[in-house]
Parts: structure tokens; sequence; C-alpha cells
């Protein structure tokens, strides 16, 4: 009778499911305490999708609300749906594109591209950085996707730009969106996960502009 296979992160139980992220088997325990905490968990694993669909998200206290002095209202939802499809298009690219994203460095990011707009409006034109490398790097190609956006709605579209105002309330109604959407594991992507699903083609292009009209 052949040994049984033991899971590849205790070495003690048998292992019972295929892990993509160790490449190779572990047992259920395992999986479920180290997904998304010790494992970068890929979103082709069924397991981490199913958790993902149960799993409840972290309570946010009402005094925790991103920037509570922007009013985002469902009618300015409804009435900038392009520039909400382009947003959530953009950071998620910038997110995939960008090794080792997980959920905290996208709201970094946000948090860095949020500040940005806001000196914006004041009248000073300064960019604020996120120390967070892996967010820097999302706050910059999201914000270079901003640019040829911007850029191609006046010159081939024969449209205004884009309101700083509006910018600004879209990327706080995403950080909130964020914000109500993390399960607290230090790899979690339960956030980018609802990206995915929000967007037509999860695919990384690396040729084509991060631009949809």
């Amino acid at each position: 009778m052949a040994e049984p296979i033991l899971c590849k992160i205790c070495g003690k139980r048998r292992a019972k499911r295929a892990c993509p992220a160790v490449e190779g088997d572990i047992c259920s325990i395992c999986c479920g305490e180290q997904r998304e905490v010790s494992l970068s968990c890929p979103f082709e694993c069924e397991y981490l999708q199913e958790a993902h669909e149960h799993e409840k998200a972290l309570p946010v206290a009402e005094n925790e609300i991103s920037n509570p002095d922007i009013r985002v209202s469902e009618e300015f939802i409804s009435e900038h749906e392009e520039l909400l499809l382009f947003s959530i298009y953009s950071l998620l690219q910038a997110a995939l594109r960008t090794p080792g994203t997980v959920d905290t460095d996208v709201l970094a990011a946000l948090e860095a591209l949020i500040q940005t707009q806001r000196t914006l409006q004041s009248g000073l034109v300064y960019e604020t950085v996120s120390e967070n490398a892996v967010a820097a790097a999302i706050q910059s190609s999201f914000s270079a996707s901003l640019s040829d956006y911007q850029k191609l709605r006046s010159e081939r579209e024969g449209l205004s730009t884009v309101r700083s105002t509006d910018i600004l309330k879209m990327l706080v109604f995403l950080h909130r969106v964020g914000q109500q959407n993390q399960n607290g594991r230090p790899k979690g992507r339960l956030y980018i996960g609802l990206l995915r699903q929000m967007t037509p083609d999860t695919r990384v292009d690396e040729q084509a502009p991060s631009i949809i009209m």
C-alpha cells in the first residue's frame, strides 16, 4: 500500500488539495490557516475563490471612513460611469502589473493619490508619493494612465478634461470601497479580487495603454 502524501507545509497531516502557491499538495488546515498569510495565493486557486465568496470583510468604524468631509453621492457615481470604469480598470492594471501587490498597497496608493488631488485643489502642484515602494509604483502607473486619459479626451474626443474635484471624489469612493472589502490577512487581496470582478477583462496588457472609453 502506497504511503499517504503528507502536507508540503506542515509535513504531518495527509495532503488533500493541490496548492499552486507552493506547487504541491497541502492539507485543508494549512490551507485555511496560511491562505494569504504566509502564502501568496493566485486568484485562479479555487479554494481562494471560495474563501473570498464566503469570508466576511473586516468592519470599518464610522470615524475611520476615508475623507469624511468629501460627499460622494449615488447620483455622482451614476453620472460619472465612464470615470468609474476607467479608474477601476487602471487601478487594477497597476496592481496586477506590480509584483507582490496586496490590498494594503492599493489603499496606500489611493491615499497618496487623494492627498495629491487635495493639494492640487489648494492651488499647489505637488505630488505626494507613498513611502511604500509597491504603493508608489501603483500610484505612478495610475497617474500615467490618468494623464493619457485626459489627453485622449481633449485631443481625440474633443471633450473637456475631467475636473480635479471629480477625480478626487472617485478616488475617495474607491478608497472607501477598499476599506470595506479587506479580510485583514497580511497578503490579503479581497479588494483586488473585487476589482477583477468589476472589469470585463482582467488580463494584464503590457503594450496597450490602460485606457477605456
